[in-house]
C-alpha cells in the first residue's frame, strides 16, 4: 500500500457497513451526506471557538460527533467528544488544541470517503 495514509485507521469500513447491514449504497449516500455536512459544523465550531461561546462550541462539536458516529470513525468521534465537553466547561485554551486534532481528522475521513466514493468500496 502506497498511500500516504491508511484509510482503515480513518474509518472503520467494515463496522460501517455492518451498521447499514452491508448497504453499499447506503454507506455512500450516508458518505456524501456527511462530506457535505460536515465542514458546515468545522466552521461552525471555529466561530464559536474565535468569540469564545461555550454553548455554540458544544452544539457544534455535538453535531458532528452525531454524523461521524455513522461511519465508525473513532478518532474524529473522539475528539469531537472531547471539543464537545470543553465547549460545554468553557475552556477555551484546550479547546483551540483539540480543534486543530478535529480538523486533521476531520480531512482523514474526508479523504478516506472521497477515495472510497471515486474508487470503489475495498472488498
Amino acid at each position: 500500500m502506497d498511500k500516504t495514509m491508511d484509510h482503515t485507521m480513518a474509518l472503520n469500513l467494515p463496522e460501517a457497513l455492518n451498521r447499514v447491514d452491508g448497504d453499499q449504497d447506503l454507506f455512500i449516500a450516508l458518505a456524501k451526506i456527511f462530506l457535505d455536512e460536515s465542514p458546515k459544523e468545522a466552521v461552525a465550531a471555529r466561530a464559536a471557538l474565535e468569540r469564545q461561546d461555550g454553548a455554540g462550541l458544544a452544539a457544534a462539536a455535538h453535531k458532528l460527533k452525531g454524523s461521524v458516529m455513522e461511519l465508525c470513525a473513532p478518532r474524529l468521534f473522539e475528539s469531537a467528544k472531547r471539543l464537545e465537553e470543553l465547549g460545554r466547561q468553557g475552556e477555551f485554551a484546550e479547546a483551540s488544541s483539540v480543534f486543530v486534532n478535529v480538523e486533521t481528522h476531520l480531512a482523514e475521513v474526508h479523504a478516506a470517503l472521497r477515495e472510497w466514493i471515486t474508487g470503489g468500496l475495498p472488498s
